[in-house]
């Protein structure tokens, strides 16, 4: 699906999730169900109440590891501490968010057929 067929503010879910993304303060966005990025405010929530409230600095794409699951998420977030903080997961920095979906999405695919 190219991103002309998503909605409107793809990648973001709405309006709002693309202006807290530019111009809000520190957060970190995950994907719905739709694979559009929707600011989480939980997360955002747990790791400002060990650190702070952050500025916005720009960007970042990160892959987060569950340590409990292994499960693998993408997480964009406008403040680095934001992934590096993660008090249930370990994330690390990735070049993008098509890098970043792409290895969420491997841990999906099935192995290949024998």
């Amino acid at each position: 699906m190219s991103s002309a067929d998503r909605e409107p503010h793809w990648p973001f879910a709405s309006a709002w999730d693309a202006a807290l993304a530019a111009m809000g303060p520190a957060t970190i966005f995950t994907l719905d169900p739709k694979g559009l990025l929707r600011a989480d405010a939980e997360r955002t929530r747990e790791v400002g109440l060990e650190n702070g409230a952050l500025p916005n600095v720009g960007p970042g794409h990160y892959v987060a590891v569950d340590r409990a699951t292994g499960v693998k998420m993408y997480l964009y977030v406008t403040h680095p501490v934001l992934a590096e903080r993660q008090l249930r997961a370990d994330a690390e920095r990735v070049a993008d968010g098509a890098t970043a979906r792409a290895i969420v999405a491997e841990q999906w695919a099935r192995p290949a057929a024998v």
